[in-house]
């Protein structure tokens, strides 16, 4: 997939080093995964995934403290089209209880 906001994982990550591990890893497997629909991600995404409506989904990392909430164009194949992730949010599970995960929007 093409990850458009992989600056907002990472300036995370520089900020909160107790995750920095596992959102570079993130970044890795958002960066070559082709999820063709939510089905597809939930079932091969090594994070635990939570589809939101038809274009949204939250990962859970590191044991559930943080959350992630990407927007998702799922990839399809037929047509040669290459997935496309926009990361929304990135915080703890504090914070992502205080933001309404189906209208955030990246800063």
């Amino acid at each position: 997939m093409r990850l458009i906001t992989a600056r907002t994982l990472l300036q995370y990550a520089e900020e909160h080093p107790d995750i920095r591990d596992e959102l570079t890893r993130l970044i890795r497997i958002l960066e070559v995964a082709a999820w063709t629909d939510a089905n597809h991600l939930k079932e091969t995404s090594p994070f635990p995934a939570r589809p939101i409506g038809a274009k949204r989904v939250v990962f859970n990392i590191k044991g559930n403290r943080y959350r992630v909430i990407c927007e998702l164009r799922y990839a399809s194949p037929p047509q040669g089209l290459q997935g496309v992730v926009l990361v929304h949010f990135v915080g703890t599970h504090a914070e992502y209880d205080r933001v309404d995960a189906e209208t955030v929007k990246h800063p």
